[in-house]
């Protein structure tokens, strides 16, 4: 199966979290977390099309600058989704600057905030100079983002503070079958995204393709596609290691093919893990495990670890193998 998803850390595990999720077949991305993003490109940057913030901590959010700026010209609308307070960050963020010759640049960032049951939205704009425009709010039952192809889902956690934890996912997954294609004398092109839309939406059978002058109607083009379980990828960082906060984690994470998440003490620890809310390596191996995902990825060690990266992998890879 050709992954529609294609998921990487930006950073070594001993820097800032940031996961950069790129699009097949698509000039689009997603960022989650805004730590140092410098070693992404302008043109990767370019890409960006939503923002997921787990918290506002420095090394979580810093990287929001780099972004505007290269950001600055460009048409699409920026969306930042992000926990409690994300809209005054940003507001913040914007005010540091002075704005004063802007007002004919294109660039548009809508701010979405989570927090409970509720998701508040405000806009801040070139035109206006980035001042604040209130878009009101609506209630918030798990989905921050949904859109034809995927859906991204966030969980309120805790870190001493208010954080979210993020899940992208597929309803169903599409390959299509090229033999199956010039056996019908049809090209590939971009009427395959028509025709992928039309299968996820359920049209009629009657439904008729132009391709390229060849009417087809969409019952003799099903033979060309094949639907499989769509892709989920799970990304949690900066966790107070609570029973709750595990639990809730272990569902959320279920049944993901990759799972990013943060290591960042060693399990012999736990009792700073404790005070500085954060995960251990062995805690994050066993939500993975009991979560049932396919593959752990461990991230945001403690710099105190420098030289040691590999005992903490170990030890996360213990944990969800079920050895310790």
């Amino acid at each position: 199966m050709k992954p529609t998803f294609h998921a990487a850390t930006v950073n070594d595990p001993l820097s800032d979290p940031a996961l950069f999720i790129r699009f097949a077949r698509e000039r689009r991305a997603l960022l989650f977390d805004l730590g140092d993003i410098s070693r992404l490109s302008a043109a990767d940057m370019m890409k960006v099309s939503d923002v997921f913030v787990t918290h506002m901590h420095i090394d979580h959010f810093i990287g929001f600058d780099m972004l505007l700026r290269v950001l600055l010209r460009r048409e699409a609308v920026l969306r930042v989704f992000g926990p409690l307070g994300i809209i005054d960050a940003v507001e913040g963020k914007l005010k540091g600057y002075t704005w004063n010759l802007i007002q004919q640049y294109p660039i548009r960032i809508d701010v979405y905030e989570i927090s409970g049951s509720a998701m508040r939205r405000a806009g801040f704009y070139a035109e206006t100079s980035f001042n604040k425009t209130d878009l009101g709010g609506a209630a918030f039952s798990g989905v921050a983002l949904k859109e034809e192809a995927f859906t991204v889902s966030a969980l309120e956690l805790r870190h001493g503070i208010p954080v979210l934890a993020y899940s992208i996912s597929e309803d169903v997954h599409i390959n299509i079958n090229k033999e199956a294609l010039e056996s019908m004398s049809l090209p590939v092109g971009r009427w395959l995204s028509q025709f992928k839309c039309a299968l996820r939406t359920g049209a009629p059978d009657d439904t008729v393709f132009d391709i390229n002058g060849i009417r087809v109607r969409l019952a003799d083009l099903r033979s060309a596609a094949v639907l499989t379980k769509g892709q989920k990828i799970t990304y949690a960082t900066d966790i107070s290691p609570t029973d709750e906060n595990i639990k809730k984690t272990t569902g959320f994470a279920r049944g993901s093919d990759i799972f990013f998440c943060e290591a960042f003490f060693l399990h012999s620890e736990l009792e700073r893990a404790l005070e500085r809310n954060h995960l251990t390596a062995a805690l994050a191996g066993r939500i993975a495990k009991e979560a049932g995902v396919q593959r752990l990825e461990v991230m945001h060690f403690s710099p105190k670890y420098t030289g040691l990266e590999q005992e903490i992998q170990q030890e996360a890879e213990a944990a969800f193998r079920g050895e310790i």
